[in-house]
């Protein structure tokens, strides 16, 4: 006996068109006399089917919309709690100028990581495949949209939080340098199967979580802001739910009867080309912990962020890959 469907395979299996599943005359559109409106070789990587992905939380647009109106509210009661209880009367003026000048500078990561996860969203080559993809596309332009409101949110209290500081900082400031290198070279790559190992595999676990939770929770409460690490840990909880879904990725991408052993040495020659950019972008935002007023210590802030990602590669069958430097 079949299983029955769920509202989330009901809602978004079969949206999308394929020719190896709706379509048997081929596409009736083509952009260049040969691909059509989906291409196979738009990845090197091969499954049996790619409609068999699952995005283990079954997220669909409703339940999407829902938690994140969630986690705004969360941020927005962050914010509203602490005028009530005059918390940023406590903030340190030293930290205010930390934050005047970095604050906003995580938010062109996020739209990097915005514009080639939406990107990808185009490219691949099922419907629930595309739905995780997009949404985590729209989670980075969100995350960035809400450190730039709240620095909004500090102007009554502080003055202003211009923009173009944290622009300045993003193109210029040498902590910075590796990571815009980075999320630049991703707008590079054409083979969105290489996109999710360089961003999901490689770049978030490593860079994502150490200015996250480690410069954006750690290192605020360490300078007695109780407010501001609520961003953070709204883009934990979501990173939780894009690690889900890339480990059933990879356990499909890896575990293909036919193809796994050849995308498993794609997915290696990734690894070992982004990997190490990862960690050298990691290694230099040890450069904000200098500037910090009260300073963190950076060595443990990466040693438990790798322990971490650590978890994630042995999840998606790939810590084998994985070399960290020492």
């Amino acid at each position: 006996m079949k299983r029955r469907a769920s509202v989330y395979e009901d809602v978004t299996i079969d949206t999308q068109p394929s020719i190896h599943r709706h379509v048997d005359r081929g596409w009736q559109l083509s952009f260049d006399g040969v691909h059509g409106v989906w291409s196979d070789d738009s990845t090197r990587l091969e499954v049996a089917d790619w409609y068999d992905f699952r995005d283990p939380a079954g997220w669909w647009e409703r339940n999407f919309y829902q938690l994140g109106t969630q986690r705004e509210r969360e941020i927005d009661g962050a914010v509203k709690q602490g005028n009530a209880d005059g918390l940023f009367a406590d903030f340190d003026p030293d930290w205010v100028e930390f934050l005047r000048v970095n604050l906003q500078v995580p938010a062109f990561v996020q739209h990097g990581l915005w514009l080639a996860t939406a990107s990808c969203g185009r490219d691949t080559l099922s419907d629930t495949l595309t739905h995780a993809m997009v949404m985590q596309a729209a989670l980075k332009q969100r995350f960035a949209q809400s450190l730039v409101l709240y620095g909004l949110d500090l102007e009554p209290h502080f003055g202003p939080f211009p923009i173009d500081t944290a622009r300045e900082r993003w193109l210029e400031h040498p902590a910075w340098q590796p990571t815009r290198n980075y999320i630049e070279r991703l707008r590079t790559v054409v083979d969105w199967g290489e996109s999710i190992v360089a961003i999901n595999l490689c770049f978030e676990p490593i860079v994502g979580v150490l200015i996250q939770r480690e410069l954006g929770m750690r290192a605020a409460i360490a300078n007695g802001d109780t407010v501001t690490p609520a961003l953070g840990r709204v883009a934990q909880l979501e990173w939780q739910w894009v690690r889900d879904w890339t480990s059933a990725f990879t356990d499909l991408v890896l575990g293909d009867e036919t193809h796994g052993e050849r995308n498993r040495e794609l997915v290696a020659g990734w690894m070992a080309d982004w990997l190490p950019l990862a960690f050298d972008a990691a290694s230099a935002l040890s450069g904000m912990v200098d500037e910090l007023p009260v300073q963190i210590d950076f060595a443990s802030s990466l040693d438990r962020t790798v322990g971490d990602a650590q978890s994630l590669w042995e999840s998606a069958g790939v810590a084998d890959l994985v070399v960290v430097p020492a």
